[in-house]
């Protein structure tokens, strides 16, 4: 992991937010359409996984007054960041996708940022050494801000993550899964539905990896992948993959992966194979 990677792209900065392979950065006192700009994006995380909306929607994403949504749909759809789906109906557009995940967290050092790098590795190797975690992690990939040459202010750390069970028996892992389920609901730990329950052990080892850092932006590579491997990345950990040319004209190189399509595969991978994914990675 010593050296510098040359990559490629550029930083595009714009007067409220700066796009870097489509992360973006927010100013949390800046404006998006002249409306409050973590405003905006709180609006359009909590509209995104729907397929269409009405003002009525937008109006209680957004606590304004019964009314008050026309003007910030006018808005809205004025940069873009929401397209028509119908009469009197919208749905957040690609631009809109991005910018729901972006962070308003403040930029760090190179040497902040190296420092959290280093313990997100011990804590991939304790994962996979000690029993008491039910999964391994068996890729790694470096993307983002930190390729970028240069630069000591880093938005944060990207990093994709691979998990396998440990245990390569499906029933037995199953099996296993629902008992750490017990425990922590004993513990007093809600799980909201089915899809947290199966994969429990999953999201279990993800937050540990995570360790609560708002440095470490982690994504699951499985989802992923797609979008990592399209821009500049290093794999730290596991067998480097190239994506091929098809696959990104399948899913296209304008961004991340639009949230309803995540979910998808997530609950897909979650009930036919037991693997559950993290929610998307956004940093405060």
């Amino acid at each position: 992991m010593d050296g510098e990677v040359e990559r490629l792209g550029c930083a595009v900065r714009v007067p409220i937010y700066c796009v870097c392979w489509n992360h973006m950065q927010i100013d949390p006192e800046g404006t998006v359409a002249g409306w409050p700009a973590l405003l905006v994006r709180r609006v359009l995380r909590q509209l995104r996984t729907r397929f269409q909306w009405g003002p009525g929607e937008l109006e209680s994403a957004a606590l304004v007054k019964a009314g008050e949504g026309r003007a910030l749909i006018k808005a809205l759809s004025a940069e873009g960041l929401i397209e028509a789906a119908g009469r009197n109906a919208w749905k957040v557009s690609q631009a809109g996708q991005t910018l729901s995940s972006a962070t308003a967290a403040k930029r760090v050092t190179r040497a902040t940022a190296q420092q959290a790098l280093q313990q997100f590795v011990g804590r991939v190797e304790k994962v996979n050494n000690d029993p008491y975690f039910p999964g391994n992690v068996t890729r790694v990939v470096l993307f983002g801000s930190m390729l970028k040459p240069g630069g000591e202010r880093l938005s944060d750390v990207d990093l994709a993550v691979e998990l396998a069970r440990k245990e390569e028996d499906f029933d037995r892992a199953r099996a296993s899964n629902y008992v750490r389920v017990e425990e922590l609901a004993t513990r007093g730990h809600r799980f909201q539905n089915f899809i947290e329950q199966e994969g429990c052990w999953y999201w279990e080892v993800f937050g540990f990896l995570k360790g609560r850092s708002r440095v470490i932006a982690l994504a699951d590579y499985s989802v992923e992948k797609t979008f990592v491997l399209t821009v500049p990345h290093r794999f730290l950990m596991g067998q480097p993959e190239r994506i091929t040319v098809q696959s990104a004209r399948v899913w296209g190189l304008r961004g991340r992966v639009p949230w309803c399509w995540k979910f998808w595969a997530m609950s897909r991978t979650c009930l036919i194979r037991g693997l559950s994914r993290s929610r998307l990675c956004v940093s405060a």
